[in-house]
């Protein structure tokens, strides 16, 4: 229910700086047909803006070294994909990961000063507002409020776990601590089996817990444990259901 309050606020809020813009619009170039065009280009402006998000998380994650993927199969066309993120290094992942989940919101406020700019700085092109700031506007209120969408977490959730250093972040830096240090060449086997098992338990279908399960089997399974090692299996198989 409070995804769904916040979802139509925003929508509404989204609806009533387009007629805003609008109405700047047409103050400035008078009742000209063409100006309906500039309604169609701030539909489309919707994915254009929430692709950039997902090359904000990119690029900031790049400059501290983590690679960060948008999984395209939970894109939306009015909202945000989840993102995916590859550690290249173990070390400061906290610090890390939250500036590469920042990415995306910044962006979104460079776009949204750039709508403003347009509408109060007459050397530039009052027509930029409604292709920019209800988009805009719209993706970083939803990213920046601290809740779980049907594409996963918000960029505002993901930080405010981090700092608060719940439960779910804890599985989540312990899981991209291994994956960084078996990417840098570093067997499972030898990983220490705390950042494994010794972890708070946390609901079966957060991200972060499916990571785990597929960990915990890769390790029991490297160890030689293979009674232990197929109750893991059979149990990702189980969770599988979480990834549709």
């Amino acid at each position: 229910m409070k995804r769904f309050i916040i979802n139509w606020v925003l929508f509404f809020l989204s609806l009533a700086i387009a007629a805003f813009c609008a109405y700047e619009i047409f103050a400035f170039y008078g009742n000209e047909p063409l100006n309906a065009l500039y309604v169609v280009v701030m539909v489309l402006s919707f994915p254009v803006l929430s692709l950039l998000h997902e090359l904000g998380h990119m690029l900031f994650g790049a400059l501290v070294k983590i690679k960060a993927v948008p999984d395209l199969n939970k894109k939306v066309v009015f909202g945000s994909a989840s993102c995916t993120v590859v550690p290249k290094t173990d070390k400061g992942l906290k610090g890390r990961i939250i500036f590469t989940a920042s990415g995306g919101l910044f962006v979104n406020l460079l776009f949204i000063a750039l709508g403003v700019v347009a509408l109060f700085v007459p050397a530039v092109p009052v027509a930029i507002s409604i292709c920019v700031l209800p988009a805009s506007f719209y993706l970083f209120a939803l990213n920046v409020a601290p809740i779980q969408l049907d594409g996963g977490k918000t960029d505002g959730l993901v930080i405010y776990e981090l700092i608060k250093n719940s439960d779910s972040a804890k599985v989540t830096l312990a899981v991209l601590t291994v994956q960084a240090q078996v990417l840098n060449g570093k067997k499972i086997e030898e990983t220490d089996e705390n950042l494994l098992f010794g972890l708070p338990v946390i609901q079966e279908d957060d991200p972060a817990f499916i990571s785990l399960t597929e960990l915990r089997y890769e390790y029991c399974k490297a160890k030689g444990d293979t009674e232990q090692a197929e109750k893991y299996k059979e149990r990702l198989e189980q969770l599988k259901e979480y990834l549709n």
